[in-house]
């Protein structure tokens, strides 16, 4: 588990946060790096008998060969770098027409881990898009852990988990065990309680011991952050307990809610100062 880590790359300081948590991680788990990068193209292309991106256009190969010759440099100039630090690293580029498919690009690829960097307080690059990391998250069938601050020293020690004590997440539980394992961290189950979701300590008492048992977790005890906002909170809440990382098990929505306001994984993947994971529960 977490072996091969792939990691989409813009060339931006997105790119050197994302980077800079998965050598983090890769130096634990001796895991390979695998950066993927797709070139914009806005010439028509295709791939030939022998995997290589052709122009339709007249004239645009010799355009399109420059475009490529050029990203593979940047790219193998990180390859070079990474390798003189000992990690384990390959790249791969890709050419598209559309820059709204990187996520589904990412997400086809099928590695153990994606970690991807953001810009913080971002939300939508236009009216009712997602940021790619969120769509990223949204598609990929393994974790995501989404970075929006530069993490040199990264380590996850402390792991906030919050959960409504309703949701269902065994199916993916024993993916977070098994990270938390590899690093010896400390797993923060905390349930945030609100105005708008309240429940008294018998109550929570109860619904954690049923949560618990629902997920296969033993040994664990449920911590109250009390607050008035559930976003908000789940932010104030990591840092109260001084968490390296939040973990969030999603079920990612269209509703047209969501599409306007967010919801509160698109909040914290875009607010949050410390590393979040995300656990697809879309995708079993």
């Amino acid at each position: 588990m977490y072996e091969k880590i792939l990691v989409p790359v813009d060339f931006t300081d997105k790119t050197s946060k994302a980077l800079n948590v998965a050598k983090q991680i890769a130096s634990v788990t001796g895991a390979e790096i695998s950066l993927i990068h797709v070139v914009k193209a806005a010439l028509t292309v295709y791939l030939d008998e022998l995997g290589l991106y052709k122009s339709k256009a007249p004239g645009g190969q010799k355009f399109l060969d420059e475009v490529i010759e050029k990203n593979e440099k940047k790219m193998e100039r990180y390859v070079e770098k990474l390798s003189n630090e000992g990690i384990k690293i390959s790249y791969k580029l890709k050419v598209d027409s559309s820059p709204d498919k990187i996520a589904e690009l990412v997400a086809e690829e099928g590695f153990d881990l994606t970690i991807v960097g953001n810009y913080e307080h971002q939300r939508f690059d236009e009216f009712l898009k997602r940021t790619h990391p969120e769509r990223i998250a949204k598609l990929a069938m393994n974790p995501v852990i989404t970075v929006n601050q530069n993490n040199e020293g990264f380590a996850p020690n402390k792991i906030l988990v919050p959960t409504s004590l309703e949701d269902d997440c065994s199916q993916k539980m024993s993916d977070l065990l098994a990270f938390a394992e590899k690093f010896n961290s400390e797993l923060q189950f905390v349930y945030v309680n609100t105005p708008a979701f309240f429940h008294t300590s018998p109550q929570i008492r109860k619904k954690s011991h049923l949560w618990f048992q629902k997920n296969g977790l033993k040994g664990y005890e449920i911590e109250v952050f009390n607050t008035k906002q559930l976003q908000k909170g789940i932010l104030n809440a990591a840092d109260f307990y001084e968490s390296d990382m939040i973990t969030l098990f999603s079920k990612h929505s269209e509703s047209i809610k969501d599409l306007i306001k967010g919801n509160i994984t698109e909040y914290l993947i875009t607010r949050s100062d410390i590393p979040v994971m995300t656990f697809n529960l879309n995708i079993g």
